[in-house]
């Protein structure tokens, strides 16, 4: 079995992985209590307005697929040599964690969960410091190619 190895990639926070994979689990057990079953903090939801709550969460998680897909595209799929300017990346500098941002908000809105939407500002703070993180080691490897890619490219609004 062969190892993939990313040397382009800047390196990841120790434990980012379970982290992430605790905030999923505990995203999903609130919003499925939540919205399906307690219905606690939905009270806001009116089923008037069922079609506008399910066609906004559509677009915001169709526009994070696209984050995800399209980051993934640029870091694996073709071979970055050095930082990651290119396509996505030079729109936004954390493509992949904006998307995950998208996927979570998208699934509050279509129920709009309370308790999901509070869920997603501590999911927010969490990618924000892996972010911070990141950012950190690719100026230590980057040096002054990186900060300018900073000054010019925002973190998470693709402009």
């Amino acid at each position: 079995m062969s190892k993939h190895r990313h040397e382009h990639l800047s390196g990841e926070r120790p434990e980012s992985h379970r982290d992430q994979t605790i905030l999923m689990v505990a995203f999903f057990a609130i919003w499925i209590i939540d919205s399906f079953l307690l219905r606690i903090t939905t009270f806001l939801w009116v089923m008037d307005y069922f079609y506008v709550y399910l066609g906004l969460g559509a677009v915001v998680l169709l526009i994070a697929v696209y984050f995800m897909n399209a980051s993934h595209k640029d870091l694996f799929d073709t071979r970055v040599e050095g930082l990651a300017t290119i396509g996505v990346f030079g729109r936004v500098r954390h493509p992949m964690y904006l998307g995950t941002h998208l996927f979570y908000l998208g699934l509050a809105l279509v129920t709009f969960s309370l308790a999901s939407i509070v869920m997603w500002v501590i999911i927010f703070a969490f990618y924000n410091m892996l972010a911070n993180y990141e950012e950190r080691l690719l100026e230590d490897r980057f040096g002054e190619e990186f900060l300018k890619y900073k000054r010019d490219v925002r973190k998470w609004i693709p402009l």
